[in-house]
């Protein structure tokens, strides 16, 4: 199919209908327009340059556009896995306050997929919902444009520009009763592309403020994540502060290798990968990796004292992190029973016979010390001396993000507390004590939370995947801010989501 750009109607080529065209007429000028198009002819004018070159891209890739198949979907598994560690997750509170709640009155669904055009939230009005699910416009489902063909979503992605796209302006002819606008997000660390955010409805309800709402809605999202992220980096130095020690020099370098502290200037570099030494400019530095704080690097001059002991350990135990067991900034390979064993004995420092342990990690389950034993050994490969016998313990320092929890929680520090927590202790495990230790940090920081006056660690907790649906913490934020808070919209957004369920 051959295009050529042409003169667009509209001042601006990404908007696909004025406000005072009516949507039903522009609709059949668009189909006549794309079957002259389809037969071979030259493209009208009522075509705009951008689906014309998204239509180009489509054919290009194999798109049919009589196809009858759905988009190809995600399993529910792999869906759950992209949503718990995509950094929109952190942002769809803010989604559902601005475009969510109105979704319903204006007939409309809101998307939110990842960079590969896959839709990982679809929530709004459940009638459009249910019409949705025939063009398979659900989670999980694929609308990338190499895959679907024109449409908001992927196009928006592939353009790297927010746009609109009206009735037959899609690729596929089983989307032309659709409208639906949608605007990229991108990461304000690095500016790598995330995702986008979508308004989808029918066509009839077609008017250009849905495109200016997306655009908005995706600038509000960057501004909060910048705002994470600046939260991140000063949590990330106070951690490194307190290792370091008060009056010595600290660099920490974030994930996205901004420098950060007190030394080696301000400018970018590109994030470490591995422990080592590695040159900034004319100076010469170690890079280790910050314990408690994935992706952030400490970097000491050569001959300084700003790194971890080599041989400290550091459990991060919180959530589902990728090093989970570090000593000396290098990440150690363990298995999922070791990593239990582990966080035992680290909460055990006095130490565990081979009985114990069987006890703690299986309860009634008739399991033989020699298992315990056997895990034990192997364990004992990785660590090497840091691991000693009779009792078992670690005979080498060991920090774990538990202690830090309870440590800030403690001493009064309830957001740092917050901040720190990434998760629950240890979430696939099934041990009977690491549960019990699990529901008891958990139910003891959510306490805290109930009971306390920081709307900024409130706020922070239902920002998080574990907490975004805790409708008691968002009331408790509600009555601590005023309305004109902007995050109170937020909290009564967790909490209408809460009623909603109930119903």
């Amino acid at each position: 199919m051959e295009v050529t750009r042409r003169a667009c109607q509209l001042p601006n080529p990404w908007v696909a209908i004025g406000s005072t065209v009516e949507p039903v007429s522009q609709a059949r000028l668009i189909a006549r327009a794309r079957e002259r198009v389809w037969e071979g002819g030259p493209p009208p004018r009522i075509l705009r340059p951008v689906v014309l070159e998204s239509w180009q891209r489509s054919a290009q890739a194999g798109v049919f556009a009589e196809r009858e198949e759905l988009p190809p979907l995600l399993t529910q598994e792999e869906l759950e896995e992209r949503r718990a560690r995509h950094p929109l997750a952190a942002a769809m509170p803010l989604i559902r306050s601005l475009l969510v709640d109105v979704a319903e009155d204006a007939r409309h669904v809101v998307a939110v997929c990842d960079v590969t055009g896959h839709l990982l939230w679809v929530e709004g009005s459940r009638a459009t919902q249910r019409a949705a699910e025939g063009i398979g416009f659900v989670a999980g489902s694929d609308w990338s444009e190499g895959t679907t063909g024109t449409n908001a979503p992927g196009t928006a992605l592939e353009a790297d520009h927010p746009i609109q796209v009206f009735a037959a302006e899609h690729y596929h002819q089983t989307h032309a009763s659709w409208m639906c606008a949608a605007a990229p997000i991108h990461d304000p660390e690095d500016g790598r592309l995330l995702g986008a955010v979508d308004l989808t409805g029918s066509f009839d309800t077609a008017h250009p403020s849905t495109l200016a709402l997306a655009n908005a809605t995706a600038r509000a999202v960057e501004a909060h994540l910048a705002a994470l992220g600046a939260w991140r980096d000063a949590a990330a130095l106070e951690t490194a502060r307190g290792q370091v020690g008060a009056g010595a020099s600290l660099t920490v370098v974030s994930p996205g290798g901004r420098l950060l502290g007190d030394d080696l200037g301000r400018q970018r570099v590109p994030p470490p990968t591995e422990p080592g030494r590695l040159r900034i400019g004319r100076t010469v530095v170690e890079a280790e990796q910050l314990p408690s704080a994935p992706g952030y690097w400490v970097l000491r001059r050569q001959g300084g004292h700003s790194a971890p002991s080599p041989s400290k350990l550091s459990l991060r135990l919180l959530g589902t992190p990728a090093d989970a067991l570090v000593a000396g900034g290098r990440r150690l390979t363990v298995t999922k029973r070791q990593l239990e064993i582990c966080a035992l004995l680290a909460l055990s420092p006095e130490g565990l016979g081979s009985g114990e342990l069987r006890e703690l990690l299986y309860g009634e389950q008739d399991v033989a010390d020699v298992t315990i034993r056997s895990e034990l050994s192997r364990l004992r490969r990785t660590l090497g001396p840091a691991l000693a016998a009779r009792p078992y313990r670690f005979a080498a320092p060991v920090a774990t993000d538990v202690e830090h929890v309870e440590r800030l929680l403690h001493g009064g520090d309830l957001a740092g507390a917050v901040q720190v927590y990434t998760g629950p202790l240890l979430p696939a495990s099934e041990s009977p004590r690491i549960v019990e230790l699990r529901d008891q940090l958990h139910h003891e920081l959510r306490a805290a939370l109930l009971a306390g006056e920081d709307p900024e660690a409130l706020y922070q907790w239902i920002g998080a995947p574990h907490g975004e649906r805790d409708a008691p913490v968002a009331r408790r934020l509600t009555a601590l801010i005023d309305e004109r808070d902007p995050r109170h919209a937020t909290a009564v957004a967790v909490v209408e989501a809460d009623l909603s369920s109930r119903r």
